[in-house]
């Protein structure tokens, strides 16, 4: 169950020189401009299935 293949280490490697390279630059994290869509997005789709369940 624990076989670690060197095509999957090679991967995890990969994988680990991705997430190095993009360091602290931001690149991938959610800003308050993607929780207030988030927000909305769900205020929306609440609202949606209230008024059609009345």
């Amino acid at each position: 169950m624990n076989e670690h293949t060197e095509e999957w280490l090679a991967e995890i490697d990969r994988r680990a020189a991705v997430y190095d390279q993009i360091g602290e630059g931001g690149r991938g994290r959610m800003t308050a401009i993607d929780y207030l869509g988030i927000a909305a997005l769900t205020l929306a789709l609440a609202a949606v299935f209230w008024m059609w369940g009345t």
